[in-house]
């Protein structure tokens, strides 16, 4: 793999590691210390799992765009599809405790919307270099 393409993944790991010390910071503000006690998914554990999938979708995309850069609109467009599925299914616990605790429903979707920019940012950039 080129090392062009190894520092998209370094670089992914670098802004997923500082989203989450900022999401953590802001958790110690004293008028949110105590909502993180009731979530169902500690951060780290949410911010792994899109992690994964970002790197999964990147290296897909790297793949795809390597043999026929023709077609990594679409697989973006079904890779995000499919990573929107897992997410339904991890956040349908969230969902149903929504009334208790709106922060952490609130908080999981901005964590989806922070990596769906992430590869929708390098997507774009591996469309351009056709």
């Amino acid at each position: 793999m080129d090392k062009n393409y190894i520092s998209i993944f370094v670089k992914t790991a670098v802004m997923a590691a500082a989203f989450l010390i900022i999401n953590l910071l802001v958790y110690q503000i004293p008028d949110l210390k105590g909502a993180m006690e009731n979530f169902v998914y500690p951060l780290p554990v949410v911010y792994l799992l899109f992690f994964i999938l970002s790197l999964m979708i990147l290296a897909v995309l790297i793949k795809v765009g390597a043999k026929n850069s023709g077609q990594i609109g679409y697989v973006f467009l079904l890779l995000t599809s499919i990573k929107m599925g897992v997410s339904y299914i991890f956040v349908r616990p969230i969902l149903a405790r929504s009334g208790e605790n709106p922060t952490e429903k609130v908080n999981f979707f901005v964590i989806f919307i922070l990596f769906l920019a992430i590869e929708v940012y390098y997507t774009a950039r591996l469309l351009n270099n056709k």
